[in-house]
């Protein structure tokens, strides 16, 4: 049996001084880790798969990254980063817009949903990456990614709840709502071979889901209200046990 020696992860060591050079580096070794980490996944794809992609030494990666988790979280944690910063400058412009002049909540929901779907579709390979491996990352890189992707299902969930206070949308499950909208966005990057053949481009996918969102959103006349309390479990010795253990025993 073999014995596998455990290590202590290298702490990143550079003798770069000039930053914006340290970034080009750091950059093209990232680059490569996303292209290997897509194509052959991250388990399988070594330190030195990923520096001789970047055309450095073996070594390099440990100059500017501490290890290939290090490395993976940088990916990320980078793109997620860009993608808050962007689509919380312009969702929150839209709803704060919305909410000033009274637009029409349907409109305000699908500039909003256009938006978020477009900002897939440009960042559908990292995507795939994070639902691919995310799950290498340790849980505190899990946790403030997640967190990151919970303020923009907020948002989401603002563009519903703006419709909710203009009586057009249902008042409930929003939340859930907020998800399953992203969840459903989330899809084009992640599973586009459902879409092969079907819905070429994403406006084609916009086309799909706008009258299936609005459907789930809206509010029905004498639709009934959510239940919030669950139905409580029936106590062994009470009247109603005994009447279901008689009807099982017969």
């Amino acid at each position: 049996m073999t014995r596998r020696i455990l290590r202590p992860a290298k702490k990143t060591t550079t003798l770069i001084r000039d930053p914006a050079l340290l970034q080009q580096k750091r950059e093209a070794i990232a680059d490569a880790a996303f292209a290997l980490f897509l194509k052959e996944g991250f388990h399988r794809t070594t330190t030195r798969d990923i520096a001789r992609r970047a055309g450095v030494s073996a070594g390099a990666p440990f100059t500017y990254f501490k290890d290939k988790e290090d490395i993976l979280f940088h990916i990320v944690s980078k793109e997620q980063e860009l993608a808050e910063e962007r689509l919380v400058s312009v969702l929150s412009r839209q709803i704060t817009e919305a909410t000033r002049t009274g637009a029409d909540p349907e409109e305000v929901f699908k500039a909003v949903l256009s938006t978020f779907v477009r900002a897939i579709d440009e960042m559908r390979r990292f995507i795939l990456l994070a639902y691919q491996e995310t799950k290498s990352l340790n849980t505190e890189a899990r946790q403030a990614l997640i967190a990151r992707e919970k303020r923009l299902q907020a948002l989401l969930g603002e563009a519903i709840r703006y419709g909710a206070e203009q009586g057009r949308f249902a008042a409930d499950n929003i939340a859930l709502k907020a998800h399953s909208i992203m969840v459903l966005a989330h899809a084009w990057a992640i599973r586009r071979w459902a879409f092969v053949g079907e819905l070429e481009s994403i406006e084609d996918y916009l086309a799909f889901l706008e009258p299936m969102m609005l459907a789930m959103l809206e509010k029905r006349s004498g639709a009934r209200e959510p239940k919030t309390a669950r139905r409580r479990p029936v106590a062994v010795g009470t009247d109603a046990a005994k009447e279901q253990q008689e009807i099982t025993t017969k």
